[in-house]
């Protein structure tokens, strides 16, 4: 019945889950039907609009020509039939009631005759373009339907407005299958109704939020509460359109769900007529069974409470006559020497039989004396079951006498195993005690808490402490303890604490008085009756000695023996809890040139030196001063501030003399940077920091001695955050290229632009004189360098598809980026990304990116002339130029840096060193190149005296790509 009951539950419980299921996925899956229909009507809707403003855009465009000319032409406006352009169009869309026009500062110029009110355009955009298309606020003329002005900026910035009638969108929302309470409406981009379906107007002109998510060509979905109406709908929302224009639909979540509704009601009702049944029907065989159990209870209790007595002491009970083979044994007599339990008799011999070997003659021989003798019978021996087992047995037994006077003899079994069992192991629990006791490696003892005296020693400890047994056992545990230890000792003892704590070492005397660390791990114990204590002894002497030898290190540079910065800070905090601190300075000095010496001579040549200096420096600094040692270069001492002079002085002094060594004999100079402690809190890592960075301005410098200022500090902090904003700027888009023209002086033609990076940070533009350093520092410039020449391709495209094929793009490469070889193939990647022609990208080089390694340089040089780019040395006779590389490197361009340029027409020496200039680098073949034209005298120099080309303010100041392209396209003849 149980069984029933439980396939009966197990079956109603399947068929709810499963009831429940299938209600919970109708329900999911009629909501994602809800909202696919709504995504269908949303986009049906938004391509709609988007063909009806198309073409309405496109109507604008076509009068864009004669808006402009009706707007420049003040004079003869007459002959622009602007009046009649507009009737076209507003005569072919219908949808239109009118169209006006504004100029450039937004005063009306033409207005429709069904329009007053104000002349001004209240919403133009400064940042607007001439191919975007926009709207305005919702206009309530109050005569008609309200309108939406379509607002479309002509190619001469003027404004055409067109006012289109919101019945031409609502008309677009009619015979839509959203329900009865579905919603479809036209919002603006800032979330103004424009037409809505069914609601005959009430609600254009409201406004309601937006997704935030909403981004213009996408689509959303939103479960939401509609703020029109209150209604709950499934909404989507879309702009795909590419218009300011949102198109939101929704389907009432009541109408959707109204179908599932029933039928979750129809099931839920179902499933609990099914339970009523069924747990009644439960209930009442329940009842049935519980009834016929409690009268089989009643029958079995009395029936076995004997066996269940028998069993939980594993007791049985046996008896036989006198001179007979036969044993009556109870069922659990029987069952304990692997006997089945049956009635009648069990032979004696089987019993026999069943005994060990080792125990059988014995039990024999003490029963038959027990039959003999008339006296009780007992008797512990070991039994062999059928399946292997081993059983111990107690049997007793004593002669009885019947009436009849038959002897017979009755007695007990009984299972001790599991008492036998805990004696052996107490037995060798003990045995293995003495065994560890006495034999372990390490000193074991028990003392007496009480009198101290010990009660028991190993021969470890007999070894280790060099007492005999007997002296030990005459001694106290305080005896082999120093005497400053003994009030420790005696807490240790009476703290009664266990486990007790074993990391605490101690120190212990052997009998020749050699002291030794000790850990000490012991345990509470009862020793023949006493309170005691169990110790163990393990001697850690050597890993004391070798955890103070690592702590030593820890603290201590190992080749100089002197302290490391970490330990140096702790010397000088610790200082500053005295009463008697005064101020300290800190001097830092940084070895020059030692990685130069371990490049070429070796690194052991360089700890040498090291080494010398650590002795010269602690012979010269008194016990008042601390000095530590920072690999690989850089020595700290710490001195009174008021001797940092004299201090100065002397380290300096020790460092006069040469270091004399295997490899020679070495000049030692030192950066020195000085920090004084500015407040008796001040921390020394602070203070060490401060002439760190002093002693890095005197590197930077040249100098060799640097005061730490707060100037210097601020300077360093404005380079990290400025280096900390170059990393985010590349990134983060802040970067752009603005391109100035290569003038051709023979016929004013531009042949080539260069492209000259400049940085937008959020505080405005940053001077290239002031970050590009910096990027070429922190290494930044590579990546930098990558974009730039990506750009700059990208902007040779740009040219080429306006028309503008010829004018190359000229790159500035830094020396960094030049020696890590990857510029050839920068270049050629770039351009077969943007598909270049041969010739369409310049290099410019400084003269530094030649001379660091020339004979790179001149391969890399050579592998982009043979790409077909030319290569300038850009800012010629600025550095350290050299005839040699202008003659054996690629070259084709030699710029004059603008310095020579400046007033050449007046300057006697600019113009002799841009004469010979121009003699040498046409005496090479080279294209000559003026930087920094600014003024028509200058212009004018240079065109008499052979300069080929020409750049700078007076031809046209560098401009982002856009307005370099108009610019080229402003006057004809300039490409």
């Amino acid at each position: 019945m149980k069984v029933v009951r439980l396939v009966g539950l197990l079956l109603g419980l399947v068929i709810s889950v499963g009831l429940l299921l299938a209600i919970l996925l109708d329900r999911a899956a009629r909501i994602e039907a809800a909202r696919r229909q709504s995504m269908a009507v949303t986009v049906g809707v938004d391509r709609l609009l988007h063909l009806e403003i198309r073409n309405l855009e496109r109507a604008l465009r076509g009068m864009a020509v004669v808006a402009d000319g009706y707007a420049d032409d003040r004079r003869d406006r007459e002959r622009w039939d602007l009046s009649g352009e507009i009737r076209g169009v507003v005569a072919r869309h219908a949808e239109l009631q009118d169209i006006d026009l504004y100029g450039r500062d937004g005063r009306a110029l033409y207005r429709g005759v069904s329009v007053s009110g104000d002349d001004t355009l209240p919403d133009i955009d400064a940042n607007a373009t001439a191919s975007t298309l926009r709207i305005g606020p919702l206009v309530h003329t109050g005569r008609t339907e309200p309108i939406v002005p379509l607002m479309l900026q002509t190619p001469e910035r003027n404004w055409l407005v067109a006012r289109l009638r919101t019945s031409e969108l609502q008309r677009m929302l009619e015979d839509l299958d959203v329900g009865e309470q579905g919603s479809v409406g036209i919002l603006s981009s800032q979330g103004t109704v424009l037409a809505r379906r069914g609601a005959s107007g009430a609600h254009v002109g409201k406004r309601v939020p937006v997704p935030a998510t909403l981004l213009p060509g996408s689509t959303v979905q939103q479960d939401l509460v509609s703020q029109l109406d209150g209604v709950e709908r499934f909404a989507s929302f879309s702009s795909v359109s590419g218009y300011p224009f949102i198109v939101a639909a929704g389907l009432a979540k009541r109408e959707a769900l109204a179908p599932w509704r029933t039928q979750a009601a129809i099931g839920a009702s179902l499933l609990v007529l099914y339970w009523a049944v069924t747990l009644y029907l439960l209930r009442k065989s329940s009842r049935l069974e519980s009834a016929r159990d409690r009268a089989h209870d009643a029958l079995s209790r009395h029936a076995d409470w004997l066996a269940k007595a028998q069993l939980a002491s594993q007791t049985g009970v046996w008896a036989m006559e006198r001179d007979s083979d036969q044993v009556q044994a109870s069922d659990h007599a029987a069952r304990l020497f692997g006997f089945p339990a049956v009635s009648g008799s069990l032979p004696l011999e089987a019993f026999f039989q069943r005994m060990h070997e080792s125990d059988r003659t014995q039990v024999q021989t003490d029963f038959a004396r027990a039959w003999d003798e008339g006296r009780s019978f007992h008797a512990e021996y070991r039994i062999l079951l059928p399946d292997g087992r081993q059983r111990w047995i107690s049997a007793q037994g004593a002669p009885v006498h019947d009436g009849d006077e038959v002897p017979r003899m009755t007695g007990t079994v009984m299972d001790i195993t599991e008492r036998r069992h805990q004696e052996e192991q107490m037995e060798r629990a003990e045995a293995q005690f003495r065994e560890l006791f006495e034999l372990n490696p390490l000193p074991f003892w028990v003392f007496d808490i009480h009198s101290l005296r010990f009660l028991a020693v190993n021969a470890a400890a007999i070894r280790r402490y060099g007492y005999t047994r007997e002296e030990f056992l005459g001694m106290t545990i305080l005896q082999i303890r120093p005497s400053h230890e003994r009030a420790d000792v005696r807490a240790s003892v009476d703290d009664p604490l266990e486990p007790r704590d074993a990391d605490r070492v101690w120190l212990h005397r052997t009998r020749d008085g050699r002291e030794m660390h000790v850990r000490i791990h012991s345990s509470s114990i009862r020793f023949d009756g006493r309170d005691a204590r169990l110790v163990l002894a393990e001697d850690v002497s050597e890993r004391v000695g070798y955890e103070a030898d690592l702590a030593w290190r820890a603290a201590h540079d190992e080749a100089t023996g002197l302290p490391n910065v970490r330990a140096f800070l702790q010397i000088l905090d610790a200082s500053r809890s005295e009463e008697t601190q005064a101020a300290y300075a800190v001097i830092h000095l940084q070895i020059r040139e030692l990685d130069l010496v371990a490049s070429t001579l070796g690194p052991r040549a360089r700890d040498t030196i090291i080494v010398e200096v650590a002795r010269r420096l602690s012979s010269a600094t008194g016990t008042s001063r601390a000095i530590a040692y920072r690999p690989a270069n850089v020595f700290l001492a710490a001195v009174p501030g008021a001797e940092w002079d004299a201090a100065v002085d002397t380290l300096r002094a020790a460092l006069e003399t040469p270091v004399v060594s295997e490899s020679g004999s070495h000049r030692i100079e030192a950066w020195i940077g000085i920090a004084f402690q500015q407040r008796l809190d001040q921390p020394a890592e602070e203070v060490v920091s401060h002439a760190a960075l002093a002693a890095l301005h005197a590197r930077t410098e040249n100098a060799p001695i640097m005061h730490y200022t707060d100037a210097l500090a601020e300077s360093a902090n404005r380079r990290i955050a400025t280096v900390g904003k170059l990393r985010s700027a590349l990134a983060g888009d802040e970067f752009e290229l603005h391109f100035q023209p290569i003038h051709r002086v023979c016929d004013g033609r531009v042949v080539a632009a260069e492209a000259l990076l400049r940085w937008r940070s959020q505080e405005g533009y940053v001077s290239p004189a002031s970050f590009i350093p910096l990027s070429e520092e922190s290494g930044l410039i590579v990546p930098i360098g990558d974009w730039v020449i990506d750009q700059a391709a990208r902007a040779q495209s740009v040219l080429s598809a306006a028309g503008f094929p010829e004018v190359a793009v000229a790159v500035n490469v830094s020396a960094v980026q030049f020696m890590s070889a990857s510029v050839p193939r920068l270049i050629r990647d770039a351009s077969a990304r943007y598909g270049l022609a041969r010739g369409a990208l310049h290099v410019e080089l400084t003269e530094s990116a030649m001379l660091r390694r020339p004979d790179a340089a001149k391969h890399a040089m050579e592998e982009l002339q043979g790409d077909g780019v030319c290569v300038s040395v850009d800012d010629f006779g600025t550095g350290f130029s050299s005839m040699a590389y202008l003659r054996d490197l690629s070259l084709d361009h030699l710029k004059i840096d603008r310095r020579f340029v400046d007033h050449v027409d007046e300057d006697v020496g600019n113009a002799s060193i841009c004469r010979a200039l121009v003699a040498l680098g046409k005496g090479l073949g080279l294209t000559i190149i003026a930087e920094g034209v600014e003024r028509a005298e200058e212009y004018a120099w240079l065109a008499e005296h052979g300069v080929d080309h020409a750049q700078g303010y007076y031809i046209a100041r560098p401009a982002p790509l856009e307005q370099f392209v108009s610019w080229l396209k402003e006057v004809p003849g300039r490409v």
